[in-house]
């Protein structure tokens, strides 16, 4: 929902006059210089480093809650950030850049139905496809697809230019059996984001129901190509080869099925276990990179996200999570992920 590159421009134009206009003139120059400070410092990544100036400023320094509650964000510790964000929004209540990151911090808890609702205002001040787009995401979290899909329409409507937004939407009408349709968004999205592996998995299921085999071939060996036990892929690669005359291949990427058939096994049990003992942080880290090692990524940043509040400390979730984001093209969440794992081991600053 908020980058650091939507931040950026969000930092660009903000009043410098932040300070209470009663104060006095020294307080007024001091807070200023220290929020130009931290804002430096959230341009730079350094977000800690930016928690610790904007910790010194007063409750009532309604720009400096919202900044820190997007440093918080960044810092992956959400229930603080809505603790902050709250406070900006409540003295503030006509910026909806904060609603919108209001609603990533409380979306990011699991609280998706009161993430809706700050959606709501941020679009009631400002109807930004980016806002659609985040409101669309909390509406499939709690099973509303209806709403999820019009929302996706809204927001491409106005950007059309959005990879995720069509892969989501593709997906919404791939599970409908609109394969045509689909197709056409999934297209779209690998246009603009070719790398995004789970809509070029998407591309070939969507394919082969409608009845295009060679693009449906070439969509999975393209998956396979970067997810060798991808168990989707290989099972559906393999019965579309054999439909095309291609039976020893075909047979081939079956028989490579078969025996992922220990890692299916291995996820169950997994599963089973994490559900006997949600708290078991192990357990999930595990699950998480046995689902990434199926392919089956959305599933695995599921598991990583109920993971991290357990042990927010520990390098390896946020390596996996890397991980994940790489396969859905989302490569600034991949880096940003990456240097937090770097800065918990001690690599980064």
């Amino acid at each position: 929902m908020v980058s650091p590159a939507r931040l950026l421009h969000v930092l660009a134009v903000v009043a410098v006059a932040c300070c209470h206009p009663s104060a006095p003139l020294a307080a007024q120059s001091e807070g200023v210089v220290a929020l130009q400070r931290a804002q430096a410092l959230l341009r730079q990544g350094q977000y800690a480093a930016a928690e610790q100036i904007l910790r010194t400023r007063p409750p009532e320094d309604a720009q400096a809650a919202y900044l820190l509650g997007f440093a918080l964000i960044q810092l992956y510790r959400y229930d603080e950030a809505e603790t902050a964000l709250r406070r900006a929004v409540t003295s503030e209540p006509r910026r909806h850049q904060w609603f919108h990151a209001l609603a990533k911090a409380l979306q990011e808890q699991g609280k998706n139905r009161a993430a809706i609702a700050e959606l709501d205002r941020a679009l009631v001040l400002s109807d930004r496809p980016e806002y659609r787009f985040a409101k669309a995401m909390c509406a499939l979290n709690v099973g509303d697809q209806v709403t999820a899909e019009s929302e996706l329409e809204r927001s491409l409507a106005a950007d059309p230019a959005q990879p995720e937004a069509r892969y989501k939407l593709g997906k919404i009408l791939a599970d409908r059996g609109d394969y045509t349709t689909a197709r056409s968004h999934l297209a779209a999205a690998l246009r603009l984001q070719p790398g995004h592996l789970e809509a070029r998995f998407l591309q070939g299921l969507a394919a082969s129901r409608d009845g295009d085999l060679e693009t449906a071939a070439g969509a999975f060996d393209a998956v396979l190509e970067r997810v060798p036990g991808h168990v989707g892929a290989l099972y559906n690669s393999g019965r579309v080869l054999i439909q095309l005359g291609r039976n020893d291949d075909g047979r081939a990427r079956l028989a490579r099925f078969a025996e992922m058939s220990e890692l299916s096994d291995r996820i169950d049990f997994t599963s089973r276990a994490v559900k006997k003992n949600p708290e078991n942080f192990a357990g999930r880290l595990e699950l998480a990179g046995l689902l990434l090692e199926a392919g089956r990524t959305e599933e695995a940043l599921r598991e990583l996200a109920a993971a991290r509040p357990l042990a927010p400390a520990d390098p390896r979730t946020y390596h996996l999570f890397a991980a994940a984001f790489r396969r859905l093209g989302r490569n600034d969440d991949a880096a940003r992920a990456e240097a937090f794992a770097a800065r918990l081991s001690g690599g980064g600053r």
